[in-house]
């Protein structure tokens, strides 16, 4: 019997397990849930592929560690990371069906975590149970990692992968990253990286409470009129360059072959008045893959209501968010911008505070391993692209850092999954693509 043979038989099976996943609300302050989606996936493997099955407990919630060895002495270990946990789905009222209910509708599959993270994940259990019913094996060493708290930034992901690296992660070569979804062409994507993230928070004080501005304007500073000369040390506006010293340090200019690959991707439309004004695609997927972006995400000081209050502020607070790309550093960013700030924070009216540090990943266009990967998925998708870089920020520095090992993501989910808001869905096709996917992934290492 041949692999769509076997899925076709098996579909039913493949959709009722769906539906008992997504039926579980693997919220993350809900333990009970979560427990009961980690006993679930366990006993699942176990009953799959009589694996190895390990529970390792961190400060939140568990990760699954799951062993399925070659049938023979293999060289190639690789490691599949997905997440079991979800969002709320507060906004029950937009949602035209139970979310904790899979429901199969007009060729889509609709539930909490149908997409994020639960199908995806599932695609990869059936896609190695699909491999391994067929071929009474496998050709190489494969472990499962599934951590239950992506939606809350992998708080734990870090450590956890530290400690298991001198052991059950120490021959690790290549980890396959399945989340995320397809491009807006609905073409599927094999991303070779993604940009880091550093945010931050710089709060001005220059009163101890709020004032009257009749009674003190012209008086004491305001610290919004104040800020402007601070944001002015780190941006400049003429040009729309960072003044953070060391910011742009060590970033690469974009070789032929990436553009190469920039041009493959699917035009895009540009409009002037959505601020969409670009040459041509590759500029804009230049900008958004290969540059690091500097951007305020809320300013917060005084009065925020209704009307008119007529008050000095007594502080400012900025939250800012930069996408870093590969070279960059964040601690000599950070490093940067205590310099640039010295006189502030020395008088003690600024004060920093980092939010997050996720640094960049790219695995570069050299590897030759990349055209066997893509030719592989093109087996179930022959429109499939490579995305040099992804725009947001994912932890793939983890594997990197603490495995020295290749990273790859492969999104098995549809662009307009809707994740994290209502009606969340994956397509039926996209579901039974992914588990075909993932068998012709493992079919590379018959060599």
């Amino acid at each position: 019997m041949d692999n769509e043979l076997f899925i076709q038989k098996h579909q039913a099976y493949f959709l009722q397990t769906l539906e008992k996943l997504v039926s579980i609300q693997s919220i993350c302050k809900n333990q009970a849930q979560i427990d009961q989606a980690v006993d679930f996936i366990c006993q699942l493997c176990k009953n799959l592929f009589s694996c190895q099955i390990k529970i390792i407990k961190t400060k939140g919630s568990p990760v699954i560690l799951g062993e399925l060895n070659a049938k023979a002495n293999a060289k190639k270990s690789i490691l599949f990371y997905g997440h079991y946990d979800v969002m709320p789905a507060e906004d029950v009222k937009n949602w035209k069906t139970d979310p904790f209910k899979l429901t199969l509708r007009n060729g889509r599959l609709y539930g909490r975590g149908a997409g994020d993270n639960k199908g995806q994940l599932l695609g990869v259990i059936f896609g190695l149970y699909v491999y391994q019913q067929l071929h009474h094996g496998f050709p190489c060493n494969i472990k499962l990692l599934i951590e239950g708290e992506e939606e809350k930034g992998s708080l734990h992901l870090q450590s956890t992968v530290h400690d298991l690296s001198a052991a059950e992660l120490k021959e690790i070569q290549t980890v396959f990253v399945i989340d995320g979804s397809f491009n807006f062409a609905g073409q599927h994507v094999l991303r070779l990286g993604n940009r880091g993230l550093l945010g931050f928070e710089i709060t001005l004080t220059t009163n101890k409470t709020d004032a009257h501005s009749g009674n003190y304007g012209n008086i004491l500073a305001n610290p919004v009129l104040e800020f402007y000369k601070i944001l002015s040390k780190i941006y400049n506006f003429a040009e729309n360059k960072v003044k953070i010293p060391y910011f742009y340090d060590g970033i690469r200019r974009v070789t032929q072959d990436e553009e190469n690959i920039l041009h493959k991707l699917p035009a895009v439309s540009f409009k002037k008045d959505n601020q969409l004004d670009f040459q041509n695609s590759s500029d804009y997927y230049k900008k958004l893959m290969f540059e690091p972006s500097f951007n305020i995400n809320g300013i917060q000081s005084g009065f925020l209501g209704q009307g008119i209050k007529t008050i000095i502020p007594g502080k400012i607070t900025a939250r800012f968010d930069c996408r870093l790309v590969k070279g960059q550093s964040i601690k000599r960013i950070e490093a940067g911008l205590n310099e640039q700030l010295a006189a502030w924070i020395k008088q003690g009216t600024v004060e920093i505070k980092y939010l997050n540090e996720i640094p960049p990943y790219y695995a570069g266009i050299e590897d030759r391993f990349i055209a066997k990967i893509i030719a592989s998925i093109r087996k179930v998708d022959p429109q499939t692209v490579i995305e040099p870089i992804m725009p947001g920020t994912v932890p793939n520095y983890v594997w990197e850092q603490n495995l020295k090992a290749k990273v790859f993501t492969i999104p098995l989910a549809n662009f307009d999954q809707h994740n994290h808001t209502a009606n969340e869905n994956i397509r039926l096709d996209a579901y039974l693509q992914g588990i075909r996917i993932i068998y012709e992934l493992i079919k590379l290492y018959t060599d």
